[in-house]
């Protein structure tokens, strides 16, 4: 159990543990801003090590300023990728209304016939089961996303009593980005090859792309910490971890850009305007610049690892 501390209490802590701190007052607005928890314990770990007695301490020469650092740090890189993940999300929420609705019309997307069931004699059964739990899933889904929004968003409720229908190009502005990316999955195969086209890219990559993408942008949204976090899913291997010389383990399986933020820079790269990237490498190229000036018991090298970022990723801009 975990007693009250003040501020005051808070700051002897981090000093008995070793962490320097040259402004005291300066430190517990911080705290008193930001939290104790959000700015010391989600950005510590690379400054501290146990020792012999199995007490955590800092090392030596860690300031205060250097971890609030790499906390301002990770708030200026979730901006950036969240600003940049919604810019493909637009694009894609366009692409499958656009594809969808041709094929459909705009009002049916609540027939399951609609979307990729599964119906061929290849496919076990557990198969068939499985798709159809998730189409009838992403139904029920969208209908209840349809009775929130009727109330919620003044627009939805406007189609619903003049029309009787929502259109999916209107809908389609409303649901979640992980909706979004289970509707892109389940529609016909024919349908996620024309969306994912746009790109000139296989719509099995595109799939991952997604999900990675929806689960990075979720943390960016919840202001999470994201510099080092990694996803459960991956994306697909790209010609750019060979062009990279990516390192790889053994199992051949590359060990960095598959679920980590190098992996949203890459993703980037393919899905974002050459022009739209470029801006986006240069903010996250500059903010490492920035923060590398103001380390000195970690490299800036120790970050770029738990960020998955090659010794070389910079030359993604240029390939």
């Amino acid at each position: 159990m975990h007693n009250y501390k003040t501020f005051d209490d808070q700051i002897n802590i981090l000093q008995e543990r070793g962490l320097i701190i040259n402004d005291i007052d300066q430190a517990k607005e911080i705290l008193e801003i930001h939290n104790y928890y959000n700015v010391i314990n989600g950005y510590k770990d690379l400054f501290c090590y146990t020792d012999e007695n199995k007490n955590e301490k800092f090392i030596k020469g860690t300031t205060f300023n250097e971890i609030y650092s790499l906390y301002e740090f990770d708030r200026e890189l979730r901006a950036i990728i969240f600003k940049y993940t919604l810019q493909i999300e637009n694009t894609l929420r366009t692409l499958v209304s656009h594809v969808f609705s041709k094929y459909h019309g705009v009002e049916n997307y609540l027939r399951y016939s609609n979307f990729d069931f599964i119906d061929y004699k290849s496919a076990s059964k557990k198969k068939i089961n499985e798709r159809a739990k998730h189409i009838n899933e992403l139904i029920s889904n969208m209908q209840m996303d349809l009775a929130r929004y009727t109330i919620k968003k003044d627009y939805i409720n406007h189609y619903v009593v003049k029309e009787g229908y929502v259109p999916l190009w209107v809908l389609v502005n409303a649901i979640s980005f992980s909706r979004l990316s289970t509707f892109y999955n389940l529609m016909k195969q024919k349908e996620r090859i024309e969306v994912s086209q746009h790109w000139g890219i296989q719509e099995t990559d595109l799939i991952s792309y997604i999900e990675v993408l929806a689960f990075f942008r979720n943390i960016c949204a919840h202001d999470d910490r994201l510099y080092n976090t990694k996803c459960k899913k991956q994306i697909s291997d790209t010609n750019y971890h060979s062009l990279l010389t990516i390192q790889k383990n053994t199992k051949n399986q590359y060990i960095k850009g598959k679920n980590d933020i190098f992996s949203i820079i890459i993703v980037s790269k393919i899905l974002l305007p050459s022009k739209e990237f470029n801006t986006m490498f240069n903010k996250i190229s500059g903010r490492l610049s920035s923060l590398s000036k103001k380390l000195n018991v970690i490299t800036l090298e120790k970050v770029y690892e738990q960020m998955g970022l090659s010794e070389n990723w910079y030359l993604i801009k240029k390939i």
